[in-house]
């Protein structure tokens, strides 16, 4: 896959079939409109062309930059659209500067020019431009002067619900991964550095490793404790993980981290991934490490009877 960043210079060799979004969380919806995108790139001898912008364009335009939480960084939304396979991937800077820019110029100077579009796909709810004033009412008349196609994508349903990257983060703040997992076809994930932590789950034989992630607009879980599939080392190893402020210790900073079953090794330093299958229950309280331990040990327990 092709990663372009930036839109300084035209991109070389084939005309494209292109779609333009964040595509925060890459779930069913958009990967419907991937799947078309894929579809008449092959049929077109085309390029398969994906332009989204980082950051966030909510994080640049609202006033309050940090309400907006990702469900996916770049890094993790790359990865993902790596597997899916898509030709080429080009990354626009968002600014407030790029956010003046009126939908005729983004059309006929970006996607046309710059892009060399020659089909372009939007999902229902797309609108671009300057006051968001470019829909596909107004592309469809710059379809005609200009001579490419256009093609719309209409919502992506399960359960009478119409999947949005917006449900999806109301999910995992209410730590309701089995919902989330099915709206965006894969496990909610988290990544983070290993840092240094008090040592405690060592002397509670339930050694944890403290992630530290990175980008603080991505999105976390609901605090509570997780069954987890841990991506370490190019290993995957079951685990659970602990989302909150450990009130049994009277901590006051929001912490995630998480025990790897079976694993032994020293990865301070190292950067890995846990994927949340299942909330298990509530960040608890307990009045001694005696009844804390007791319930590591039943959540151990019935962490293994959750299917990934």
């Amino acid at each position: 896959m092709e990663v372009i960043f930036g839109l300084n210079k035209s991109v070389s060799g084939k005309e494209s079939v292109l779609t333009v979004g964040t595509f925060d969380g890459i779930h069913q919806g958009h990967r419907a409109l991937i799947k078309e995108l894929l579809h008449q790139s092959k049929a077109r001898n085309q390029v398969a062309t994906l332009l989204t912008f980082d950051p966030h364009p909510k994080t640049v335009v609202q006033d309050s930059p940090h309400l907006i939480k990702l469900l996916t960084t770049l890094e993790e939304k790359l990865e993902i659209l790596q597997d899916i396979g898509i030709d080429r991937v080009v990354i626009a800077k968002f600014t407030r500067e790029f956010s003046e820019l009126s939908y005729k110029s983004f059309v006929e100077d970006i996607l046309l020019t710059r892009l060399k579009a020659r089909c372009l796909i939007i999902g229902y709810d797309h609108s671009f431009g300057k006051n968001r004033v470019g829909n596909f009412r107004e592309l469809e008349n710059l379809s005609k002067l200009y001579g490419f196609d256009l093609m719309e994508v209409g919502p992506f349903k399960i359960d009478d619900q119409t999947v949005s990257s917006t449900l999806i983060r109301s999910c995992v703040e209410n730590g309701d991964m089995d919902r989330a997992s099915q709206l965006l076809g894969h496990y909610y994930a988290v990544s983070g550095i290993v840092i240094k932590g008090e040592g405690r789950g060592q002397r509670l034989s339930f050694p944890t490793a403290n992630l530290l992630i990175e980008n603080k607009n991505k999105l976390t879980p609901k605090e509570g404790v997780y069954v987890v599939e841990c991506d370490v080392l190019g290993e995957k190893y079951r685990g659970m993980a602990n989302l909150g402020y450990k009130p049994t210790f009277g901590g006051v900073t929001r912490t995630v981290e998480v025990h790897i079953f079976d694993f032994s090794e020293n990865i301070y330093g190292e950067k890995i991934s846990i994927q949340f299958l299942r909330r298990l229950r509530d960040e608890v309280k307990f009045n001694s490490e005696e009844q804390l331990i007791e319930q590591l040990n039943l959540d151990k327990k019935n962490s293994f009877k959750i299917q990934a």
